[in-house]
């Protein structure tokens, strides 16, 4: 099972954004450490300040017996009511000379100049507190002191959740430019995409790379290529089929000629007139297709639909005569700017449709006006239609309905809408609302009409 391609987008999604949330956490962290490493200096310094007021205060008083901790003291250490203080002092021999008893055995001893530093967890305390030795009096004394840290606890606790909110806004910020730095980012990959899904399937011209990205000008470079490569194999595809028609015209043309002057000597095979008539008319339809291929412009001008009508009859008139068919005429004066012989070319196929598919003797109607702000031309007969379901299929080249008889070629109602499209117009297929049977409908949009002449 293939693996589905996630979007760009969400692809630079995954990779910033766990990089932003890492930086964010980081510097939680960080800041995290460094306040904890202060409050624990300062927490330090404090039992430093502590212990040299008590021992100060022992040497001030040689005579007097050992006393509890001065009030200044504990005030350096006790930053909370719900701090606890330990203490004890001992003589060189461990005995206890005031405290509350040993806090701890194989604590680290140190002296003023350098104490030792120690954490313990005494009476279901967590206690930070300093040992050292110091002479007063003449006599060597063992100080140990110690206090809980509550207050550093508070304060962290106030400076993390002072952090947490402002950190979670940032790392919602940091989401929202990293979306908009993406999508800013992404900007000219939605501009081609724009630009190229505007174009219609005849616009192959190269496409802006000097404003575009250092990195999307390859891109683009390689598009305009490949539209390079396209165009020339349409044009390629294009002149084949118009050069083979043309070169087939000729000796087509030629050979219809004898065999229609022969006469009688024909009459021992039919079927041989037939098909040369008919491989003449696939020719001619070949080379009216490639002529509405995409990226052929004909000449446009500005003419009158009803005249060219009228004038276009001549043309097929008497392949009508000879099936007995009555061809009617509905014609108001419709001016507009369009290509002339695109639409000599679509009443030929479409009058030659109803002529080949109408019953003998039957009758054809040819209409054409204005619809508002458009110009709309109607070919009805009374044959026997196409059905529904088969409407959206005739117009793909070579297809012949269920209903078809055998001498066409399913040429042309594509070419009617091949041209049709060339000149901005649409096909629509409906049944005839008198004749009962087929209508095709061509209708040319306002921006190619003019208004009629007074």
């Amino acid at each position: 099972m293939e693996k589905t391609a996630s979007s760009l987008r969400s692809h630079l999604l995954a990779l910033l954004l766990p990089v932003a949330l890492f930086a964010i956490v980081g510097s939680i962290l960080a800041v995290y450490l460094i306040v904890q490493k202060a409050s624990a200096e300062a927490l330090d310094e404090g039992l430093i300040d502590a212990a040299q007021l008590y021992v100060e205060h022992l040497r001030r008083k040689p005579q007097a017996a050992p006393q509890e901790l001065p009030v200044q003291a504990q005030r350096v250490l006790l930053a909370t009511p719900e701090d606890r203080l330990f203490y004890t002092l001992q003589d060189i021999d461990g005995r206890l000379l005031i405290g509350e008893g040993r806090l701890g055995e194989d604590l680290p001893w140190g002296s003023l100049e350098s104490p030792a530093f120690f954490d313990l967890n005494y009476g279901g305390y967590w206690l930070r507190g300093i040992s050292l030795v110091f002479e007063a009096n003449g006599l060597a004394r063992h100080l140990t002191l110690a206090t809980t840290a509550q207050k550093r606890e508070q304060l962290m606790r106030q400076i993390m959740l002072g952090m947490v909110a402002p950190q979670a806004v940032l790392f919602l910020l940091a989401i929202v430019l990293v979306w908009a730095g993406i999508r800013h980012g992404l900007s000219p990959l939605a501009m081609l995409q724009t630009e190229i899904g505007r174009r219609s399937h005849r616009d192959l011209r190269p496409l802006e790379s000097l404003s575009a990205p250092d990195e999307l000008r390859p891109i683009i470079e390689e598009i305009n290529d490949l539209f390079g490569r396209l165009d020339q194999a349409i044009q390629s595809q294009r002149n084949f089929i118009a050069d083979a028609a043309h070169q087939l015209r000729t000796p087509i043309a030629g050979l219809l000629a004898q065999l229609e002057a022969a006469g009688p000597t024909t009459a021992d095979n039919p079927a041989l007139l037939v098909t040369a008539r008919r491989l003449a008319r696939l020719v001619g339809q070949l080379l009216a297709l490639s002529r509405a291929e995409p990226g052929i412009e004909p000449p446009q001008a500005e003419f009158d639909l009803a005249a060219l009508i009228r004038e276009e009859a001549n043309a097929w008139l008497p392949q009508a005569f000879r099936r007995d068919i009555e061809v009617r005429f509905d014609l108001a004066e419709t001016r507009l700017t369009a290509s002339p012989y695109a639409f000599s070319e679509m009443l030929a196929n479409l009058v030659d449709n109803a002529i080949r598919y109408g019953r003998p003797g039957g009758r054809i109607a040819v209409s054409c006006r204005r619809d508002g702000e458009d110009a709309v031309l109607w070919v009805d007969d009374d044959g026997p239609g196409i059905p529904a379901a088969e409407r959206p299929r005739v117009f793909e080249r070579f297809y012949r309905g269920s209903r078809a008889n055998a001498d066409g070629c399913g040429l042309g109602l594509p070419i009617v809408a091949a041209l049709a499209r060339q000149q901005g117009g649409t096909v629509r297929l409906d049944t005839a609302p008198e004749l009962g049977g087929l209508r095709v409908e061509i209708r040319v949009p306002r921006t190619a009409t003019r208004e009629s002449a007074a």
